[in-house]
């Protein structure tokens, strides 16, 4: 009777075991959740006369889920927890070089198309949505020759806060194209993400950029690999 309970005890983790085991090597799966990490090349979009503004390099990085939205058509929409780091390096103005360094959390809204290939198990994944973010952390750096502008230090730095001090705003939200493809489980995608919102705050005016409408935005190539699961 002992030997029976215990049996009886240990049969659902067993099951437990063989379900994950299944999950893992079901690649027709309706659901899924995945780990995603990358970097990304951002920079700032100003409307009006053009800016120099060169590209930041960041990393991204967080957990996604999707679902098999129709029976008949392997359309998937996909969203998650995603850190987004973003920014730009931008030359003149008042300062020499501002070094304007975000860091978001966001949420994608992302769908997907699974096409299957000729060869097996690998799948071409074009997608299209949007995301929500909001700045969660972030550090604008000024370095001039003249330390009296901004009352930097005797190397010409100053520092200020990207979302608290004016320079950006918090909220971001946008469309994103792209495309990824997977092999069993592992899957990798390249995307291009630009924010439907104004970046920019009044004072971002003090920066020395007066000849532009006040309205910037994100644009953000990203190249992200991950698992499947």
């Amino acid at each position: 009777m002992e030997a029976v309970a215990q049996n009886s005890h240990q049969m659902p983790r067993r099951t437990q075991v063989m379900n994950i085991s299944e999950r893992w090597s079901d690649y027709e799966r309706p659901q899924y959740f995945g780990v995603r990490f990358g970097m990304t090349a951002s920079q700032l979009i100003f409307s009006g006369p053009s800016v120099d503004n060169s590209t930041r390099i960041g990393i991204n990085g967080g957990i996604v889920a999707g679902f098999r939205l129709s029976k008949n058509v392997p359309i998937f929409f996909e969203t998650g927890l995603m850190y987004q780091g973003k920014g730009a390096y931008i030359n003149g103005g008042d300062a020499d070089e501002i070094d304007i360094r975000a860091h978001f959390l966001e949420l994608p809204l992302i769908f997907k198309w699974k096409i299957h290939t000729r060869v097996d198990y690998l799948k071409v994944q074009p997608l299209f949505g949007g995301f929500l973010a909001v700045g969660v952390a972030g550090e604008t750096r000024f370095y001039q020759a003249d330390p009296t502008v901004y009352g930097t230090d005797a190397l010409g730095r100053y520092k200020r806060g990207t979302f608290s001090d004016g320079s950006l705003r918090a909220f971001d939200a946008g469309l994103r194209v792209g495309c990824g493809i997977s092999y069993r489980n592992f899957y990798a995608e390249l995307t291009y993400s630009i924010s439907l919102t104004n970046a920019a705050q009044d004072e971002f005016q003090d920066f020395g950029y007066d000849s532009f409408d006040n309205t910037i935005r994100h644009g953000c190539l990203a190249f992200t690999l991950g698992l499947d699961f």
